[in-house]
């Protein structure tokens, strides 16, 4: 096997795993939003002045980290988008247009992998901050 097929195969496989992950993320932060507000949905939870700051900061969080995640899988297809214009280029044998548009998918790419990281980050730390809020509420029943 030479050495393009096999760096081939690994760029398709760290390409759908990008893609799952992205999409796992938002599908668990989306469920995580559910999971906390049907928590303080009773109207016998009545949230301290620290719960309603980890709240706060976790419902931002999580939404930047959905809104992240959607502009990274936005920017993945103008990615496919642009990658199959340079194809389509390269059988033509437009040397220019191609340069312009692998510099142009080269920024793409980084911006995709900027909000992927972030993404990631904003639902750990919304994570971490509804997990407090909980544990706040029911740290007297488990310990």
């Amino acid at each position: 096997m030479d050495k393009k097929s096999t760096y081939g195969k690994w760029e398709n496989y760290r390409i759908t795993q990008l893609s799952f992950i992205n999409n796992f993320v938002i599908v668990l932060s989306v469920a995580l939003i559910g999971y906390v507000f049907d928590f303080i949905k009773p109207s016998n939870i009545i949230f301290d002045c620290t719960q309603k700051f980890f709240f706060w900061v976790g419902l931002l969080l999580i939404i930047v980290s959905v809104f992240l995640g959607i502009l990274a899988a936005i920017n993945r297809l103008e990615d496919f988008r642009l990658t199959a214009k340079i194809a389509r280029n390269r059988e033509k044998d437009n040397r220019e247009s191609i340069k312009l548009d692998r510099n142009k998918a080269k920024i793409i790419g980084k911006k995709t992998w900027r909000q992927f990281v972030w993404q990631i980050t904003t639902f750990g730390i919304s994570f971490l901050c509804f997990s407090v809020t909980i544990l706040i509420e029911y740290w007297t029943k488990i310990t």
